[in-house]
């Protein structure tokens, strides 16, 4: 009878142990790959493809086009995988079925209340170099006309923040979890980035034939310089000049900032 019961006991702390090794193995950062017949091949289009982060009790799903972050409500495991629930109705979830433990695939079913059921196939990232990468064609890649803005330039600052312009005028700061910190697009002008090691944003902000270099450094809710350099173009070559002046980010106006310098006439060549 000891026997029955020791072999019982026994059985039960495997089963828990094999219980609890399963649940976690939905931890983690997933990278999404394709599947094309029988085979998991990760497609590379030049950009950060889809992913999906698993830590604690948070699911971070981060597209090509947006990003989500959802808290997961209850867990619950079947034969048909382990479903994490982001509301109590269970109208909501992220199912996780491992397809090849080995390799770190998983298939995943993304539930979002009424809308259908999207299947996705993810491999963990620890596992990707043992999934075949191949170059995406048009018709796996995302073009610039279906992300809207175009990133012409991207610069790493000195604290990890990443500074973009986009579509020639515009600016984005992203945090590293590429969260957005700070954008603002430019009226009638074009900006480039300055690729100098700093933790400010150095800009080079360009209108007619004339430009000025710019650092501006973080001050309370806005981003402001104390100091400019002004290019002007001359039929006789190119002016330059350097001024101490606060100029805002936020309210930044190229012709009330080369007012300054005595120049009212930024079409003058």
């Amino acid at each position: 009878m000891r026997k029955i019961v020791f072999g019982l006991l026994l059985l039960s702390v495997l089963f828990s142990c094999k219980s609890q090794d399963s649940k976690e193995d939905f931890k983690g950062k997933w990278i999404e790959v394709q599947k094309r017949d029988n085979e998991f091949l990760i497609i590379d289009c030049g950009y950060k493809g889809e992913d999906i982060k698993i830590i604690n009790d948070s699911i971070f799903e981060n597209g090509i086009m947006e990003s989500t972050k959802a808290k997961i409500d209850h867990i619950k495991e079947d034969e048909t995988g382990i479903s994490l629930f982001i509301d109590k109705t269970e109208k909501s979830y992220y199912k996780f079925l491992l397809v090849d433990k080995e390799k770190g695939l998983a298939k995943l079913e993304i539930k979002n209340n009424d809308l259908p059921i999207v299947v996705k196939y993810f491999v963990n990232e620890v596992s990707t170099d043992k999934i075949k990468k191949i170059k995406g064609t048009k018709a796996d890649c995302v073009t610039n006309d279906d992300v809207g803005d175009s990133v012409d330039d991207s610069f790493t600052l000195n604290d990890g923040n990443v500074l973009l312009v986009e579509d020639d005028n515009c600016i984005s700061l992203l945090d590293k979890k590429e969260n957005l910190i700070f954008e603002r697009c430019f009226d009638n002008c074009n900006v480039k980035i300055l690729h100098i090691k700093t933790t400010g944003l150095p800009l080079t902000i360009i209108s007619g034939h004339n430009s000025i270099d710019i650092e501006f450094h973080k001050k309370g809710e806005d981003w402001v310089s104390n100091s400019v350099t002004y290019f002007k173009s001359l039929p006789t070559g190119e002016e330059k000049s350097t001024k101490q002046i606060e100029v805002s980010l936020k309210e930044f106006n190229f012709d009330s900032v080369i007012e300054q310098f005595g120049d009212n006439d930024i079409n003058n060549f």
